[in-house]
């Protein structure tokens, strides 16, 4: 009874057995359920830090030199002129150098800015300008020949700053020599290095470990070909989207993004040339069959049209194969195949029986103004009377005339590297201002090709080790181009075709990869 009343006095009830048990499993319950939410809280990974994007600079270079020169003058210098001139008739091109150096890590952009003293409706075409040439004596009888257009600048205004995207052309560090040519009829005229608003080639680039040097071309252009599994991207046995090969593909910038092909397909001695687009340089879109023949290659005109050149096969008495040219005035005509000018050139160095001159690859092309009034160089390789494929050199003139010479500097240069068999196919690219070429030649008798960097500053020629995903050991056809890859980065692409045999399974066919320009190397 004490404790009874001693219960009541303190205001505490005894807890009743069945409350407690109660009691005690909720306690459970909860820590049951808070020790894992705990530990998840404490072990749970944080929120990712947001991706550090390389630090990105643009630096502007001021031109060491520019001129132009004039066919209605062609002896006479005008690089001290306050102003530089383009136009069709007389044939005017102006001529910019930019010293680039102390770039660092990869070139995401090179624009060329230049300021418009007049408006000019169709504006310019920017080429590539191998070779050297010197502000004081550079006339239009000695200047170098422009390479192929890689941008446009389109309509200029007045009075103002027009802008052409040359990132194609500035890899990295050491000499940008660039050549503008007027597109169609008209004229231009910009402010020079010596004018009121000098032109400067702005390059952005970002952080990394330092860009190449001129001096490294030949280098860079060797590391970017020859380790096809380390490129940025690589597809074998390329094909379109109608299931045809690729055969002999060669590449070039689309206007307006993306990319264009052409290449021939079919059984042996019945191919026909193809056009197709890409966005991403793997996979190809056919657009138009272009022609009945092989080997084509493609060139970007001043006059906004396209010059394909191909092998075709022909009979005359007897079956002749020889080179075939065709124009194609705009996008929409090459698109769509309809041609509006071709040429059939001469037989001139093969001779007896060996009635064979094909594989063309454009060296350059020269409108002045127009078709009429151009200069196309070209390579080819020719046959001998014993079967042996050597190379040519040939021009063709207002695209009327043709004349042909063996190019006894490359055949001397590749004998004296090894390459004793036949000589066939070749492509050429500009590297940080230096030509080269890739040709395709045989080291003896045996049926393998094997492909040679040849430098045309040095007339020296190096054999390739190309490595591929399965141990390919011979390649043909090969082609390269300089353009900005899909990611928009400096890029080298390559094609080469792969043989049956001795390709391994999976590789035979054509092979396309390519390689950006990246922290100073391929």
């Amino acid at each position: 009874m004490s404790n009874s009343l001693s219960e009541k006095t303190l205001g505490r009830v005894p807890p009743s057995p069945r409350r407690s048990r109660w009691r005690w499993l909720a306690l459970t319950a909860v820590v049951a359920v808070a020790a894992p939410l705990a530990w998840w809280a404490a072990t749970r990974p944080g929120t990712p830090p947001p991706a550090r994007l390389p630090a990105a600079r643009s630096i502007p270079f001021s031109a060491s030199a520019d001129a132009y020169v004039s066919s209605a003058r062609p002896a006479v210098n005008l690089g001290t002129a306050p102003v530089l001139r383009t136009a069709s008739r007389p044939k005017i091109m102006r001529y910019l150098t930019f010293s680039v150096s102390g770039l660092s890590g990869t070139v995401t952009t090179a624009t060329l800015r230049l300021w418009a003293d007049v408006a000019d409706l169709r504006g310019a075409a920017v080429h590539a300008a191998p070779g050297s040439w010197s502000e004081d004596s550079v006339t239009a009888s000695n200047a170098p020949a422009a390479g192929d257009a890689v941008t446009l600048t389109g309509p200029v205004s007045a009075k103002t700053w027009v802008t052409a995207d040359v990132t194609p052309l500035v890899p990295g560090n050491g000499v940008i020599s660039v050549a503008l040519t007027q597109v169609g009829s008209g004229s231009g005229q910009y402010d020079s290095r010596e004018g009121a608003h000098p032109p400067e080639l702005v390059v952005q680039t970002t952080s990394g470990a330092p860009a190449p040097s001129a001096r490294s071309a030949a280098g860079l252009l060797r590391a970017a070909v020859e380790a096809v599994p380390d490129a940025t991207a690589f597809r074998y046995a390329t094909r379109d989207d109608n299931g045809r090969s690729m055969d002999a593909l060669k590449i070039i910038s689309r206007p307006g993004g993306g990319y264009l092909g052409v290449y021939h397909s079919g059984p042996a001695g019945v191919f026909r040339v193809y056009v197709a687009e890409s966005r991403d340089l793997l996979h190809w879109t056919a657009r138009a069959s272009l022609d009945d023949a092989s080997q084509p290659a493609i060139a970007a005109l001043s006059d906004s049209g396209y010059l394909l050149a191909d092998e075709a096969s022909v009979s005359r008495g007897a079956q002749v194969r020889l080179l075939r040219f065709r124009h194609y005035a705009s996008l929409a005509t090459l698109l769509s195949g309809r041609t509006d000018r071709g040429y059939e050139a001469p037989l001139t160095i093969a001779s007896g029986e060996a009635r064979a001159e094909g594989t063309p690859n454009l060296f350059s092309a020269t409108l002045s103004p127009d078709l009429s009034h151009s200069r196309i160089v070209v390579g080819f390789h020719y046959r001998l009377p014993h079967g042996t494929d050597r190379p040519g050199i040939g021009e063709l003139t207002d695209f009327s005339s043709w004349s042909g010479r063996p190019d006894t500097v490359l055949g001397a240069a590749l004998r004296a590297e090894g390459a004793s068999g036949a000589i066939g196919d070749r492509d050429a690219v500009s590297v940080l201002g230096a030509p080269l070429e890739l040709v395709e030649a045989q080291a003896g008798a045996g049926p393998a090709w094997q492909v040679y960097l040849y430098d045309r500053r040095t007339h020296r020629a190096t054999a390739l080790h190309i490595r591929t995903s399965r141990g390919s050991r011979s390649f043909g056809n090969p082609t390269v181009t300089g353009l900005r890859g899909p990611s928009g980065t400096a890029a080298l692409v390559f094609t080469l075709f792969l043989p049956i045999s001795p390709a391994p399974n999976g590789e035979a066919g054509e092979l396309v990869y390519y390689r950006t320009v990246v922290r100073g190397k391929p």
